[in-house]
């Protein structure tokens, strides 16, 4: 099994991909935000993009909640626009220690920015490129190479809260940048409701509405037809819309159930 959580398509593409070479399904974890996820499958995949050099904080209590087999190769691809996931590794390797498991190989993927703006260009050089690092990817995953050694050690206290875009985080300036504003030009469609993980837009009066769960997964933003959905701050406001090219807003709504697709 590879889950996966994805906002513009990236991830979703990734996923989708492995499991076509590795004759694996692929689920979206979001529906496990409101029910526990067993896996007792001897490969287990997970497929996420970077978010400030951590895995999402939606992820990390996901994953709180879940069980993976001990005797399970489990492994992690994190997409970014740059190519390095920090901590990621070691945060997922908490994860599934605490899930009962650990972490066996952990793979890095360089993709079109979703935050970070990306040049056209070198957003078309790395959808060139993915190919074939997907498939170098699933020939050590077939191999059961292990790329990483688990430090056997769970989540502390404060795992989930203390990720960058949870809450009130202390450093400000990145809880800012899951602020968003909406312009006129919304026509009330619901798309971004449609595509938010969390349930955390609703339509009133026409236009769309926020709330304050936000997973920062940015699939507002990129999936609005009309462009109406806007950070905040200023260094992101004229920020460009992208989503894979070779996946849909109908795959991302389905993704991002909570009902599971």
């Amino acid at each position: 099994m590879i889950y996966l959580f994805t906002g513009s398509g990236n991830s979703l593409w990734c996923a989708r991909t492995l499991a076509a070479e590795l004759d694996e399904r692929t689920e979206s974890l979001v529906p496990y935000k409101d029910k526990p996820l067993t896996c007792d499958d001897e490969l287990v995949g997970f497929v996420m993009p970077t978010y400030m050099g951590d895995i999402p904080w939606l992820v990390k209590s996901i994953l709180l909640q879940a069980r993976v087999s001990p005797s399970s190769y489990a492994f992690v691809v994190m997409t970014s626009s740059g190519g390095a996931s920090g901590s990621s590794f070691d945060n997922m390797d908490r994860a599934l220690v605490g899930a009962g498991s650990g972490l066996s190989a952990a793979f890095d993927l360089q993709m079109p920015g979703n935050c970070v703006v990306s040049t056209d260009e070198q957003n078309a050089e790395r959808l060139a490129a993915a190919p074939d690092h997907v498939d170098a990817i699933a020939r050590a995953v077939r191999r059961r190479e292990r790329t990483y050694e688990s430090k056997g050690k769970g989540p502390e206290p404060g795992f989930v809260e203390g990720s960058y875009f949870y809450g009130e985080h202390s450093l400000r300036r990145l809880t800012m940048m899951k602020g968003f504003s909406v312009t006129d030009a919304c026509t009330g469609c619901g798309v971004c409701a449609s595509v938010c993980p969390m349930g955390n837009i609703h339509v009133e009066g026409g236009r769309a509405v926020h709330g304050d769960e936000c997973a920062a997964c940015y699939a507002c933003l990129h999936w609005c037809p009309e462009h109406a959905t806007l950070l905040k701050l200023p260094m992101l406001r004229n920020r460009p819309q992208y989503h894979h090219p070779q996946v849909s807003l109908g795959d991302v709504i389905k993704s991002n159930d909570t009902q599971g697709a």
